[in-house]
Parts: C-alpha cells; structure tokens; sequence
C-alpha cells in the first residue's frame, strides 16, 4: 500500500510542479497549447467573427479589428461584412458558422442592445 501512496505522491507533486511552472515551460520549448488550428480541414471563410456593437466602432472596435487583421487573421466585421436587405440575425449567423473563433466586445452598449 506505501508503494501505491508514494507514487500517488509523486504523481501529485508532479503535476503540480508542471501547473507551476508552465508559462516557463512555455516560453523555453515556445509551445502552448493553443498554438494548433482546430479547425484544420474545415472550409471556414473567416479565422475570427468579431462581434461589438455598432456603437463601439471607435475606437474599441475598429482597434481590435485593426490588431486581429495586423496579425494575418481574416475577420468577419459586422460594417464591412454584414450583407444588405440580410436580416442581422442571418447574418450573424452567417459570421459565426462561417468563423473558426468568435469575439465578442462585451460593452454597456453591447449589453443594452
């Protein structure tokens, strides 16, 4: 039974030791485990669905969308993307089917909407 509790320990400490110093682990072997697509095979238009509301636009909006797209990402942006005579329910829809991530700017004026 000893045998069993130490290697229960050791397991333990471990992991532990692992949770403690990750960001270390990290940044020394540069691997983190969001760093892989998982959407790899899917046909999807847009990397990201940026979701704010029209009233965030400037500057928080449009910055955010300026930093994603800086970044070689392809966004689905509601003034540039959103198709005319579309319902916006479809075509938010359309934006987060279509979107591997999606990103919502959640602001007063997002949640008064």
């Amino acid at each position: 039974m000893s045998t069993v509790a130490a290697a229960f320990i050791l397991l333990i400490s471990a992991v532990l030791l692992v949770c403690k110093l990750r960001i270390k682990f990290y940044k020394r072997w540069k691997f983190h485990p969001f760093d892989r697509d998982e959407c790899v095979g899917e046909e999807m238009d847009y990397d990201v669905y940026l979701c704010c509301s029209s009233e965030d636009n400037n500057p928080h909006g449009k910055h955010i969308l300026e930093l994603i797209e800086s970044k070689g990402y392809r966004v689905f942006y509601h003034l540039r993307n959103f198709l005319g005579g579309v319902p916006i329910m479809e075509n938010m829809m359309h934006g987060v089917v279509r979107s591997k991530r999606t990103v919502c700017l959640v602001s007063d004026n997002f949640l008064q909407r």
